[in-house]
């Protein structure tokens, strides 16, 4: 203030002046404070926020880095440097690959590209075994969008790839089951089938890819449609779980299948659907009608064998007496056509009777070798022609189709005679407006395949075709059962005895019909090992004087079989049983007037039969020619007379040509 130099008011100005940039500077220093506890509020905050980043960084479960733009690694998570190593500061491609450029494909670089975010799989081999992981590379931008680093996650997806293998695995090994299961294995959706396994496709003769969404009620027969379709919404609509049945099924070739099913909902691709399993029990059920008809067969059978050894010991006598007296009754005359009837009424008793005895044990053949073309020709002229029966309708024509050189079989005739008779009568029958019935055979160097029951080898086939009413599916399968008929005057037992006939024979039959359009029974018979030439025709002519010995406790077929013999030229001597038969035969033996034969009734009611009898007679004469005559059709002695030491048999009823023909070749043609 005392500066000569300036005056007052310039130094109060000068004063007024420094007062300001005092008061500026405070203010300076004020402001700079605040700068300064801003900046370290930023700073304690950015080192919170870098804590709490690392703090996410290390807690996130996949290794994490950071790597600027040159590919050089900024950051690394804990668990990432536990996978590869610490590697801060250095060149991924360098230290994660060893290479020394970037790598080609690497997912890094083209998230730097194009901003996107890129991942890839990578195997890893280490000493601890094989690691896979998977890794996800993120582009990481400024506030402007630039692209200033980016961001790789590894992920160790080691478990969830073992994972993977097994359920691929397990999913292979289940498919490869359903794939290759012996049962069928379906899908349901919407009326169609998502899915069907090969052997279901089988079981109905299609291809998997034909039956894929197919409407499964086109599968169905006719009269089971309704209950598959109940049980299907039965099942969709959640009042039932699982509902198991049968039904029957149509194939792809039109034929029918009987199939057990069971099925249950579920869900497929989202949606509800029904998935089950199907059986094939085609079989089953045929060998269940099988064995119903046996049991069926075995009562009838236990009837059977009580009654038909009376019925047989009576028709002896009464066949036996009317061929007699036929042959004095004069040709045309009265007496020769009231005896005539009587014989026609005695053969059909005979027939009941043997029809009755095949259902005893199926019944004892008498099996000769015959030419298969002849024996079909005779068996078609007893139904046309001058040699046609009483019962041959003149509306009814029978054609025959026998092809050339067809082979010999080993048959009963009888018996194969009234099963063939029996399949005709009903292709007769079921043309009440009379028709064609074409009889056809041919040779078969082996049976169809259609039928699995049946055994390898050569057979004849014989076919009845009509053209009749046919017969229905519903009763096609019942046809061979005893007692079903559907004719009002029918026994129902035509069909059962020629199916038992030609089961006896080795053979099988099926048929072949269909309601309104006739009718084919196939008879499969086998055909002979050897093609020897069949029997010539018989010799009728007398035996010579023979001297036979007959043991039966029957008054009535002691008589008749004594003027039997006496037609054929023998003389008969008798015995009521064993014993006496014995006494008889040692007797005339030691008096040097052998008997030439014996015929021996198997059952005496008081004392000794034929079996035991004929092991006695064998000890006597080691030689001796029995003859085992019955009227038990079904006794094993009868089938296989030789093994108990008889030389041949004689079944009861029997004509005069058989009783001939049996001492012919007991007599002569073993001598």
């Amino acid at each position: 203030m005392n500066d000569d130099r300036k005056t007052r008011e310039e130094l109060i100005r000068e004063l007024a002046e420094a007062r300001l940039r005092i008061a500026e500077f405070e203010a300076l220093k004020d402001e700079f404070r605040r700068v300064e506890s801003v900046m370290r509020q930023a700073v304690l905050y950015a080192k919170e926020e870098k804590a709490r980043t690392e703090a996410i960084i290390e807690a996130i479960g996949d290794g994490i880095s950071v790597q600027d733009t040159d590919f050089r690694v900024l950051l690394q998570n804990q668990l990432q440097k536990e996978m590869v190593g610490e590697h801060v500061g250095e060149f991924c491609y360098r230290a994660y690959q060893k290479r020394d450029q970037v790598c080609e494909g690497c997912h890094l670089a083209m998230a730097y590209r194009d901003g996107r975010i890129h991942k890839k799989e990578q195997v890893r081999e280490t000493d601890r075994g094989t690691f896979y992981y998977e890794i996800t590379a993120s582009p990481l931008k400024d506030e402007s969008g630039r692209i200033i680093a980016g961001i790789e996650a590894v992920r160790d997806i080691t478990e969830r790839k073992n994972t993977e293998k097994a359920l691929r695995a397990a999913e292979e090994m289940f498919r490869s089951l359903v794939e290759r299961s012996f049962v069928g294995i379906y899908i349901i959706q919407d009326g169609l089938f998502a899915y069907i396994n090969p052997k279901f496709a089988e079981v109905f003769g299609y291809d998997q890819e034909e039956l894929l969404m197919k409407p499964y009620m086109e599968m169905i027969a006719e009269e089971n449609r309704d209950l598959v379709a109940a049980n299907v919404r039965r099942r969709l609509g959640g009042e039932v779980g699982t509902l198991h049945y049968l039904f029957r099924g149509i194939r792809k070739d039109g034929s029918v299948v009987d199939v057990e099913v069971q099925g249950t909902t579920t869900e497929y691709n989202g949606k509800k659907a029904i998935i089950g399993t199907l059986i094939d029990i085609t079989e089953r059920r045929r060998l269940e009608r099988e064995v119903m008809k046996s049991q069926k067969l075995e009562s009838l059978g236990v009837l059977a064998a009580g009654i038909a050894h009376e019925y047989n010991n009576a028709l002896t006598a009464i066949s036996g007496n009317i061929s007699l007296a036929a042959m004095y009754a004069k040709p045309g005359s009265e007496m020769a056509d009231i005896l005539g009837e009587a014989e026609k009424a005695a053969q059909k008793a005979e027939k009941l009777t043997r029809e009755l005895s095949i259902f005893s044990k199926g019944g004892t053949l008498f099996k000769t070798r015959v030419a298969a073309a002849e024996l079909i020709s005779s068996l078609a002229a007893e139904h046309r022609g001058p040699a046609a029966g009483p019962n041959t309708r003149p509306d009814i024509r029978i054609e025959l189709s026998v092809l050339p050189g067809l082979w010999h079989v080993d048959v009963d005739i009888a018996q194969f005679g009234q099963a063939m008779n029996n399949i005709i009568e009903n292709a007769i029958e079921s043309m009440p407006g009379g028709g064609v019935i074409l009889i056809a055979a041919e040779n078969l160097e082996s049976p169809p395949q259609s039928l699995p029951a049946i055994r390898q080898g050569a057979y004849i086939r014989i076919s009845v075709s009509d053209r009749g009413h046919g017969i229905s599916e519903t009763h096609i399968e019942k046809i061979f059962e005893p007692f079903f008929t559907t004719k009002e005057k029918s026994s129902g037992l035509g069909l059962t005895a020629a199916a038992s006939i030609i089961e006896g024979h080795d053979g099988y039959i099926t048929v072949e019909s269909a309601a309104g359009d006739g009718s084919t029974f196939h008879v499969y018979l086998p055909a002979a090992t050897e093609q020897a030439d069949a029997p010539g025709p018989e010799n009728h002519s007398s035996l010579g004087r023979r001297t036979i010995l007959v043991m039966d406790d029957e008054e009535l077929v002691r008589t008749v079989t004594e003027r039997m013999l006496n037609q054929c030229g023998c003389f008969a001597v008798f015995a009521s049983d064993g014993e006496e038969m014995l006494e008889k035969y040692r007797e005339a033996r030691e008096a040097g007037h052998p008997f030439d034969a014996v015929i021996m009734d198997l059952v005496i009611s008081s004392g000794m039969g034929g079996k035991e009898a004929i092991a006695k007679l064998l000890e006597i004469d080691p030689g001796a020619k029995a003859i085992v005559s019955s009227g038990y059709a079904d006794d094993r002695i009868m089938q296989h007379y030789r093994e108990y030491g008889f030389r041949g048999v004689l079944p009861k009823p029997y004509p005069i040509p058989m009783l001939l023909r049996v001492l012919r070749d007991v007599l002569i043609f073993s001598e």
